[in-house]
């Protein structure tokens, strides 16, 4: 039972995360929010047996005002679940490390990761926002008090059953188009991608508050398969067979890539952020890296030391979680809601 506080506990992926720690009743869980609560009702802490109000204000442009409010909330426990993707949210990030480490009772801190290895090159992750993440990696190897860890759950399976199944994401389309029965491969679609459904990543995070020491990397990887592998489990739930393109690595590497059509319509609903330029470079970005192994994290099982497998470690403390296959069968099967 711990005191955690959540940067970006208001978002996405960060709500999830906030909602999986408070699921549990152990800890006492704070939302670090440039924006103050409104008509919040407040909660009673499983600590203290006290009310308190979750949603803290937060001013991250002061590293002296950071760690005042953080020894004022007791925080134990750190996550960072900004959406890394823009100089000023890494500003932040790494401000947030700084009042950290200064701070007395500060123990443990998780930057916001929550993807693939943020280190490896670009000929095997050609996505340029890293450099975010890895500015945060660097601040942390400076720190002498908190210890830290990295979250692996590699693509969010969330993907493949939009918008059918109900995800906190932004829609998006990768390799398979199961609305129009379309597909588009790289290379051979033979390359390997590792997923979990957020939902899942969210939970298994929660319950890693509960390990008495952390390695550099927890995994929470659920389902692996290649891509050829998703198309025929597409198909399966589909019930039809999907027309299925291939291209090279390099038309992705190259932002000349084939467009799914679901895609061409989400960009036009983003006219106002740039159309489907910067969509089409996102989408080619991370095809490109699965393409190239970066998804890969069947990899880390081989490592016998600085990682951990959530989903081995607490297979008999958490729900059964989801694997590709329900996902899509949940999506596109014979019996989902059309």
């Amino acid at each position: 039972m711990v005191v955690v506080a959540v940067a970006g506990g208001l978002g996405d992926l960060g709500g999830l995360i906030t909602n999986s720690l408070l699921e549990t009743g152990k800890h006492e869980v704070y939302v670090l929010s440039r924006k103050a609560a409104e008509n919040d009702p407040g909660r009673i802490s499983p600590l203290t047996g006290e009310r308190y109000f979750p949603v803290a204000q937060t001013d991250y442009s002061s590293v002296d005002r950071l760690s005042e409010l953080l020894t004022e909330l007791k925080v134990e426990v750190i996550i960072c679940a900004m959406t890394m993707d823009s100089d000023s949210v890494s500003d932040a990030q790494v401000q947030l490390i700084r009042a950290a480490e200064r701070c007395p009772c500060v123990r443990r801190f998780v930057p916001s990761e929550f993807n693939v290895e943020y280190e490896a090159g670009d000929d095997v992750l050609p996505y340029p926002m890293k450099h975010f993440h890895v500015a945060a990696r660097r601040e942390l190897e400076k720190t002498q008090t908190l210890e830290y860890t990295y979250i692996y759950p590699g693509m969010f399976m969330d993907y493949f059953g939009q918008p059918r199944v109900p995800s906190v994401l932004r829609r998006l389309c990768f390799f398979v188009d199961p609305a129009h029965g379309q597909a588009v491969l790289p290379g051979d679609g033979e390359a390997k991608m590792s997923m979990t459904f957020t939902t899942d990543c969210a939970r298994y995070l929660a319950l890693a508050l509960d390990l008495e020491t952390w390695p550099r990397v927890l995994s929470t990887v659920t389902s692996t398969v290649t891509l050829n592998e998703l198309v025929r489990l597409v198909e399966k739930s589909l019930g039809r067979t999907l027309q299925v393109r291939h291209q090279p690595v390099e038309a992705l590497l190259q932002h000349t890539g084939i467009d799914l059509p679901t895609n061409m319509e989400i960009a036009k609903g983003r006219a106002g952020r740039g159309g489907l330029d910067p969509l089409r470079a996102l989408i080619a970005d991370l095809e490109a890296s699965v393409a190239l192994g970066a998804y890969d994290l069947t990899q880390l099982s081989g490592q016998k030391s600085g990682h951990l497998d959530l989903v081995k470690t607490f297979a008999d403390k958490a729900p059964a979680p989801r694997r590709i296959e329900d996902v899509l069968e949940e999506a596109w099967g014979s019996k989902a809601v059309q």
